[in-house]
């Protein structure tokens, strides 16, 4: 053993002997938490009792309220367009998320409109991945014509100072109607009125969000969580979770639209709940519709979300490796594994160094994202070692959350974003029923760096909402939670379906690997003879994965465009689900 693996074991059990004393520590329910704090004890005040069955939603069409003149008749109506596809579909990380998406497509909304829903039913159904107080990034690629996309991620406070829980301004809210604004044909409120009611009525709680909540307890304030920790304890797997302070807040959106988010009730919620945030750093938020990230690879077009999220990396990453020969590699061989890594290493050295946020920072996609630019990129990974690079990043992050939702309406529009609150349950704060997110903490403490906080601006992500085209027209939607590990999940999914032409089962089931500094962690082992090949050439090879969603859960939906039908795939390493219909 070398004693750079030895110094990094001992400080691996060092901080894991710190964080279970802490944990044990911890007060262990919540009147001893309250206690412990210094705070009250919140109760349940209002039980809602058994659930009376409520009547589906009723869509409104927007040109029904907005832009229908008075007394106009059925003569001075567009008729509707042809659809171009047989079936519509939806991916999420949840089947009650799924099953809102398909209702409001069977209802005639659209993918945009689907996307919103699904958002916010996410919100409630995995309070831990996502929600109100997050943010995230949006991609919408029609038929034809170009894309567009949307950024309404977290930002500092506007004297430029970090809040202490590193709580950013939360942009969802206001993406959701700015971008409802510009694509969406059903009323919001409408869309809203889903996750509305999911909170009232409940949600199963299923094994997965039990384990997040019982994996997050000793960093949140359970004294002030009853219904998420009835008796101290985690709600169990198959018990009801109702969230009636979420509906609470939801429809407070649904009435005053997103002014109550950002001048109203809930942002001073907000702010009295948040040291380090002011009512001016809400009213100054602004959705941003920026460039994305575009390449090329084995044929196809890849639109993925611009700078500051990891779209840029991704587009790098395969383009490098599709020089470097990747589609003649067995992916699993070393060195399939070794071009893949070197691949990443590269795109992330380059991530480092000129990604951040481009209404701050001046971010060249153009020349990053050219062919000659990263051809001159692959000439630097070597057989036998590793590229060099500027900083070796040498990070151990066990945060695997985020969540991705894929949406294809019948015009063949197809939509994928992420939505993210950073960790999970993201600061652990709950204010007016929601998590506030701890987005933050992503800047880079060194102040040369392009990452570095200013006020108003944005941190990086590894979020990567992502779009395959072919001959113009969008084929594959996909992303994945997964913290860092995000942009290597979907490049290994692309080389396998895009590079391999793998079916799309085989590309989402395959095992998974990731390069940290020298520490390559497989998902699962290879052989001795691959093991040793790799270790030859420095790669310090482990198959010891802290978590078991630790390789993310891919979202994806596959276009037939000469079938008209949708194909998807459910990651079993999460709860993913997906569903289409039509015909």
């Amino acid at each position: 053993m070398t004693d750079r693996w030895l110094n990094y074991v001992l400080s691996v059990v060092v901080v894991l002997g710190m964080i279970g004393v802490a944990i044990y520590n911890q007060p262990r329910d919540r009147q001893e938490r309250a206690e412990f704090l210094d705070q009250e004890l919140t109760e349940i005040e209002d039980d809602p009792g058994p659930v009376e069955d409520r009547d589906p939603v009723e869509l409104q069409r927007r040109a029904d309220r907005d832009e229908a003149p008075t007394g106009a008749d059925e003569e001075t109506e567009e008729p509707a367009a042809e659809p171009l596809l047989a079936e519509y579909g939806v991916s999420a990380s949840h089947p009650d998320a799924v099953d809102v998406g398909m209702q409001v497509l069977e209802g005639g909304g659209n993918a945009v409109d689907a996307a919103i829903a699904v958002a916010y039913a996410l919100g409630v159904a995995e309070p831990f991945g996502s929600g109100i107080g997050g943010g995230g990034a949006m991609l919408i690629q029609p038929a034809d014509g170009p894309p567009s996309y949307y950024d309404y991620r977290e930002i500092t406070p506007l004297s430029g100072e970090l809040p202490a829980s590193d709580i950013g301004v939360p942009g969802f809210v206001a993406g959701m109607e700015v971008i409802h604004d510009d694509h969406g044909t059903v009323e919001l409120a409408d869309l809203i009125e889903y996750a509305a009611r999911l909170a009232e009525d409940g949600v199963e709680v299923d094994q997965y969000l039990n384990e997040r909540m019982r994996g997050a307890a000793h960093r949140m304030p359970i004294h002030l969580l009853p219904r998420l920790f009835p008796d101290g304890t985690a709600i169990a797997a198959g018990e009801t979770l109702r969230q009636p302070e979420y509906a609470q807040a939801l429809r407070l959106i649904q009435e005053q639209g997103s002014d109550v988010m950002y001048r109203g009730e809930l942002a001073q919620a907000i702010v009295d709940a948040v040291n380090g945030l002011e009512l001016d750093d809400f009213d100054d938020y602004e959705v941003l519709e920026l460039e994305p990230a575009v390449g090329s690879f084995a044929g196809y077009e890849i639109v993925s979300g611009g700078a500051p999220v990891s779209g840029p990396p991704l587009v790098q990453l395969l383009q490098i490796a599709e020089t470097s020969g990747v589609a003649d590699v067995d992916p699993r061989s070393a060195e399939g594994i070794h071009l893949m890594a070197q691949a990443w290493r590269l795109a992330n050295d380059q991530r480092s160094t000129y990604i951040g946020d481009p209404s701050q920072e001046d971010v060249d996609l153009d020349r990053l994202l050219s062919r000659e630019y990263t051809d001159a990129l692959a000439e630097r990974i070597p057989d036998d070692g590793f590229a060099p690079v500027e900083d070796e990043e040498d990070v151990l992050s066990l945060e695997t959350d985020t969540t991705q939702v894929v949406v294809v309406d019948r015009q063949g529009t197809m939509v994928s974003m992420t939505n993210t609150l950073s960790n999970f349950f993201g600061s652990g704060l709950p204010v007016s029923g929601f998590f506030l997110n701890d987005q933050l903490k992503n800047f880079d403490p060194e102040p040369d760096s392009i990452n570095h906080t200013a006020p108003g601006k944005r941190p990086r992500s590894f979020i990567t909402p992502t779009i395959v085209l072919d001959d113009g027209r969008p084929v594959l939607g996909l992303g994945s939670p997964g913290g860092r590990r995000i942009p290597n999940i979907v490049a290994q999914v692309l080389v396998r379906w895009a590079a391999l032409d793998e079916p799309l089962d085989d590309a989402v089931v395959a095992p998974r690997f990731h390069l940290e500094a020298r520490r390559l962690e497989l998902e699962e082992a290879v052989s001795d003879g691959e093991r040793q090949a790799l270790q030859q050439r420095g790669y310090e090879v482990t198959t010891d994965v802290p978590t078991t969603e630790y390789f993310g859960g891919v979202q994806v939906l596959e276009i037939d465009w000469d079938a008209g039908t949708i194909d998807g795939v459910a990651d079993a390493r999460r709860a993913g689900s997906w569903a289409s219909a039509g015909g």
